[in-house]
């Protein structure tokens, strides 16, 4: 049963027994006040119903009363005494269908004051019967009708109780289906509260510790954590993720020694290169020395510029390989740009003249010195007007400049009337060993230089920026700070 599925049925099926019962409790409830209530109301309504009946035999009584009074007739009190009866039957009858303590006593009172009344009327109809009372006397108690209208009086009082009883009922059973509600309602909210907190503890808190234990793992680590106290699914998409991490791990470890040994091999291959190449440049040195004729000085113009477009290739596999490999590391210091940009364009110029490129050296006056490696960055702007001077077609313009920013920092910018980068190039070729298909066109290449540029930029808290459009040009751009002689430091780029 240590399955998410069983716990949560079980929890729910608890919840909605007990809220199935509540509620079945409320209508019963409800149910009973409710009977309670028509029963109560269908007995006042026959109690009431009875009460004119009620009042028209005490009429009647005193109707043959006064009748026997007015003529002396012997069957007037003949029908009197029936009335009598009658009357007395009836109160008993209705008295029986009182259940209320108040209407109850009310009833008996008027009972008791009928007695009173039958009583006094006997004794005045024998003194009449006798002979002992007067015309105007006969005629006054006659008329006299005090004695029934109180009875009536009370006999109103007593329904007035019923319907008092009616109401304090129909509050009563508002109350209670009031309280059953309420308790409805409380245990309604506590079972709620209840799926939630146990929904927390089963669900959301492993779901959480998961989360957690994926924001602390990484390449190269086991995956964290046991599955022994987690339900049986959540057990399972645990046991997944760490096979998937095992399987990242193998994978990340075969492309970490791919990498090392791909960098080994081109740290070697460049190295050996450059060597050569050494060798080649040392040869064409001696070469022009021996052969300085004007007829010969373009081929050794076009030798020269192959061997540094050939040694500033070497020379970037071999930097990248060191910075795959840990071991390249930046000494910043105070470098005045000037010289240093001057010297970079200088040194590539014989590959723009071969182009016929239109350069341009831009630099804002008074700049300060930044905080740099000099040899990097001779070697970040080295790429930069290289790719300038390949990607821009015969006859364009590449210019190399630097200016103080708003914020205080010196930027330096390349910018060319080149192919330029489509924006979805843009992000793949800082990555490294990546060439769009126009540059491949366009000319030969590894494509290590922007990534390069980029990897000794950020060693030095820089970004290469690029604004570009396609067939109309680029501008590289990055910004350096300027030098405080407080905090020198060496960082080492990995």
């Amino acid at each position: 049963m240590n399955t998410l599925r069983a716990r949560l049925m079980i929890l729910l099926a608890t919840v909605l027994c007990a809220l199935t019962g509540l509620s079945l409790v409320a209508y019963l409830t409800g149910a009973r006040e409710e009977d309670r209530l028509e029963t109560a109301f269908a007995e006042e309504l026959a109690f009431l119903a009875d009460l004119p009946a009620q009042r028209a035999r005490l009429r009647q009584i005193d109707f043959d009363a006064d009748n026997f009074l007015l003529t002396k007739r012997e069957d007037w009190l003949l029908r009197r005494r029936a009335a009598v009866e009658d009357y007395r039957r009836w109160h008993a009858a209705l008295g029986e269908r009182l259940h209320h303590a108040a209407q109850t006593d009310e009833w008996r009172d008027v009972g008791g004051a009928f007695e009173d009344y039958v009583a006094a009327q006997d004794a005045v109809l024998d003194r009449a019967r006798a002979g002992g009372m007067t015309h105007a006397e006969t005629l006054r108690l006659a008329l006299a009708k005090d004695a029934v209208d109180a009875i009536v009086e009370r006999m109103s009082r007593v329904g007035s109780l019923g319907y008092q009883r009616l109401d304090e009922q129909r509050r009563a059973a508002r109350r209670a289906t009031l309280a059953t509600f309420a308790l409805v309602l409380a245990i309604g909210l506590l079972g709620a509260a209840a799926v939630s907190l146990a929904t927390a503890r089963i669900i959301v808190s492993p779901i959480l510790k998961l989360r957690d234990q994926a924001a602390d793992w990484s390449l190269g680590r086991p995956w964290p954590g046991g599955t022994d106290a987690l339900p049986a699914e959540l057990g399972q998409l645990t046991a997944t993720i760490r096979a998937m991490a095992d399987k990242l791990n193998e994978q990340y470890q075969r492309e970490h020694q791919a990498n090392l040994l791909k960098s080994q091999l081109v740290s070697g291959v460049s190295h050996e290169f450059n060597n050569a190449l050494a060798v080649i440049h040392a040869a064409q040195a001696l070469l022009r020395e021996n052969e300085p004729s004007a007829a010969a000085a373009p081929w050794h113009d076009m030798l020269a510029a192959n061997v540094r477009a050939l040694s500033a290739l070497a020379t970037n596999l071999l930097n990248l390989g060191r910075i795959e490999s840990g071991k390249f590391a930046v000494e910043t210091s105070a470098v005045d740009l000037a010289p240093l940009l001057k010297s970079a364009l200088d040194r590539l110029a014989i590959i723009a003249k071969r182009k016929k490129l239109a350069v341009a050296l831009e630099i804002a006056a008074d700049l300060p010195p930044v905080s740099a490696d000099p040899d990097a960055l001779a070697l970040v702007v080295a790429n930069l007007l290289t790719n300038a001077f390949k990607y821009t077609h015969e006859g364009g313009a590449v210019t190399l400049g630097a200016a103080r920013r708003a914020d205080g920092r010196v930027e330096v910018f390349v910018r060319d009337t080149g192919i330029g980068v489509a924006p979805e190039d843009r992000q793949k070729i800082f990555g490294g060993y990546y060439r769009t298909e126009r540059g491949k066109r366009e000319a030969k290449g590894f494509g290590v230089g922007l990534a390069l540029s980029r990897m000794i930029l950020e060693a030095h808290g820089a970004a290469l920026a690029l604004d570009s459009e396609v067939g109309r040009g680029s501008r590289f751009s990055f910004a350096l700070d300027q030098f405080s002689p407080v905090a020198p430091s060496a960082v080492a780029r990995r």
